[in-house]
C-alpha cells in the first residue's frame, strides 16, 4: 500500500504541469530521448532505487531473471538492475552465459562496475558456475546483435523497462525475436515494462506528466505496451504465454515463447 501511495504521489506531483501536447500518447509525437541516459547513468540507481523497492519492482525483476536459462541476452541492460538475480552460482545453475547490451556506453560502464562489485572478489568468482561467460557490449538493440558465446542464438532474452525509452519499440521487439532460438520450444522472451493503465484517470495523469518525465528520465511511460507486444507476437509468430499487470495496470510483465 505504501508503494502504491508513493507511486501515485509522484505522478500527481509531476502532473501539475499541464500537457502542452494533447497527442502525447501517440508514438509519432514522442521525441527520441534515449541520449538522456548518457547523462543520468551515474545517478540513475539513486533516482529509481527507493521507488522500485517500495513498489515491489525489484521482486518482479528477480522473478523474471530467475526464469532465464542457457545463453541469456539482456537487452537495454542499463546500469544492471537485474544483476544479482540470475541463476549463475554453482554448477547446477541454469544460466550458461550472460550478454548485456545497451546503446549508452555510460550505462554499460555502470553495469560492468556493478558486476565487479557483486562478483569481483575471489570468493564470489569461485561460487559462479564453472565456465560461465559474461559479456558487456555497447550497441543498439535495433541492429544486428552478436550471437551467444556458443555461436548459437539465445535461449532467453530479457528486457526490463526498455520499450519506454526507444523511439522504435515494435521494431525492437521483432529484432529481439530474430536473435531468439525459436527452434527450441523452451526459449523465452521476458519483459518487464511500464506503460498505460486500464484506469482512464491514471492515463490522464500519465499523459499530463509524460513529456516532463521523458525529459528528466529518458522514457515515455504512457505507451500502449500491450498493443506493442501483441503486434510483435503476431508479426513473428510467437505466443504470449502470460501477461500480468500491477500498479493499476501500469506495470506489465510478459513471457513469450516460440
Amino acid at each position: 500500500a505504501a508503494g502504491i501511495g508513493f507511486y501515485c504521489l509522484q505522478l500527481v506531483l509531476a502532473a501539475r504541469k499541464p500537457c502542452a501536447n494533447p497527442c502525447v500518447a501517440e508514438l509519432s509525437q514522442q521525441k527520441d530521448v534515449v541520449e538522456r541516459y548518457d547523462t543520468t547513468a551515474k545517478g540513475f540507481d539513486s533516482e529509481v532505487g527507493m521507488s522500485e523497492v517500495l513498489m515491489g519492482i525489484n521482486s518482479l525483476r528477480k522473478k523474471l531473471a530467475k526464469k532465464c536459462h542457457g545463453d541469456v541476452l539482456e537487452v537495454s541492460c542499463g546500469t544492471g538492475r537485474n544483476l544479482g538475480y540470475y541463476d549463475i552460482t554453482g554448477n547446477g545453475a541454469k544460466v550458461d552465459s550472460l550478454t548485456f547490451i545497451d546503446i549508452s556506453p555510460q550505462m554499460v560502464e555502470m553495469c560492468k562496475k556493478k558486476w565487479d562489485a557483486l562478483y569481483g572478489s575471489e570468493r564470489k568468482r569461485k561460487a559462479l558456475k564453472q565456465h560461465l561467460q559474461v559479456r558487456f557490449m555497447t550497441g543498439s538493440a535495433l541492429d544486428a546483435m552478436p550471437l551467444a558465446p556458443s555461436g548459437k542464438k539465445y535461449e532467453a532474452i530479457i528486457q526490463t523497462m526498455g520499450l519506454c525509452s526507444t523511439p522504435s519499440p515494435l521494431p525492437l521487439l521483432t529484432n529481439m525475436v530474430k536473435h531468439l532460438d525459436t527452434s527450441n520450444p523452451d526459449s523465452r522472451i521476458l519483459l518487464l515494462e511500464h506503460g498505460r493503465s486500464y484506469m482512464p484517470w491514471m492515463n490522464n495523469i500519465l499523459d499530463n506528466s509524460a513529456e516532463k518525465h521523458a525529459e528528466i528520465h529518458g522514457c515515455w511511460f504512457n505507451r500502449e505496451i500491450g498493443d506493442l507486444v501483441e503486434a510483435a507476437a503476431e508479426q513473428t509468430g510467437l505466443e504470449v504465454v502470460s501477461e500480468r499487470r500491477h500498479h493499476f495496470g501500469t506495470t506489465w510483465v510478459f513471457e513469450l515463447k516460440p
